[in-house]
């Protein structure tokens, strides 16, 4: 009996490793498939809009634009922020000085994961 409580418990266990290393990919169900501007991306001037484009149907619950002292830069969402998309469009509402600047987002996919994100560009002065 004793051999089979243990068989059974490190069964057990063994399923319970397993569930979490499997977990990982479940919860990226709304994963950022591609974004303008890009992570990483260096422009000569600011940008008009935001676009971010994910691998499944997201509803994206905040979208925030940061500029590098943290404050917050003003954007127009565009489409019903409650609708569930692969695609999600804002207005940059300001033209932004040369600097370094984040959008983060938060969301949940179609199957109720809740993620989110951020990526970085950067403005600089238009050469002359």
């Amino acid at each position: 009996m004793t051999a089979l409580f243990l068989q059974r418990r490190s069964l057990l266990g063994a399923a319970i490793v397993l569930g979490l290393a499997t977990a990982g990919p479940a919860l990226a169900h709304s994963d950022l498939h591609h974004a303008e501007p890009a992570d990483g991306a260096v422009l000569r001037n600011s940008p008009s809009t935001v676009s971010l484009m994910f691998a499944t149907r997201v509803r994206v619950m905040t979208l925030k634009l940061l500029d590098e002292t943290g404050r917050e830069r003003k954007l127009a969402r565009e489409g019903d922020r409650a609708a569930t998309v692969e695609q999600v469009r804002a207005t940059v509402q300001e033209t932004l000085p040369p600097g370094a600047y984040r959008v983060e987002w938060r969301g949940a996919s179609a199957d109720g994961h809740v993620g989110g994100g951020a990526l970085a560009f950067r403005v600089e002065r238009a050469a002359r």
